[in-house]
């Protein structure tokens, strides 16, 4: 049947941010939503038990304590092997005429709404309709967009 939902409440009520804060110096940025994240988590696992611990308090905190540290193991292999293999969104060109390390840290400066269409239109080859669609915005707005980024990305690029 499970444990009664008093027992779930109260430990909800009594214990849920202590346990954020807990679980939070486990990850090197210290975050919130990693950390909330581990304690929901181990929140649904207590309500899945068959019988409460007899230590209720207790079972939450090395709950808590174990997950945050396999979660934040998790986040340094991620980080690790998203480090190995990452690729710049320019590859060098020696013919070309643009420096290309100058327009990827350009890119990375202007709106993420606008350089998403950036990126579909030109590295993608997809026309506004298709992008319109993709995004669900009308295709005036999506051109709108792609126009303000390219006059961004222009006034970064010449200073």
């Amino acid at each position: 049947m499970g444990i009664p939902l008093t027992i779930i409440e109260e430990a909800v009520t009594t214990h849920a941010a202590a346990l954020v804060l807990y679980a939070r110096q486990f990850f090197t940025d210290r975050s919130f939503h990693e950390a909330e994240e581990v304690v929901q988590d181990v929140f649904l696992r207590l309500s899945r038990q068959t019988e409460p611990p007899d230590n209720v308090a207790a079972w939450l905190y090395t709950a808590v304590r174990n997950g945050a540290i396999n979660a934040a193991r998790n986040n340094k292999r991620r980080e690790k092997r998203e480090a190995e293999h990452w690729t710049p969104l320019f590859k060098p060109d020696e013919e070309s005429p643009f420096d290309t390390e100058k327009i990827a840290l350009c890119l990375e400066k202007i709106d993420p709404r606008q350089r998403e269409i950036v990126l579909l239109h030109i590295w993608s080859d997809l026309p506004f309709a298709d992008i319109a669609t993709l995004l669900g915005q009308p295709k005036t707005t999506v051109f709108r967009r792609f126009t303000e980024a390219l006059e961004t990305l222009r006034q970064l690029l010449e200073l």
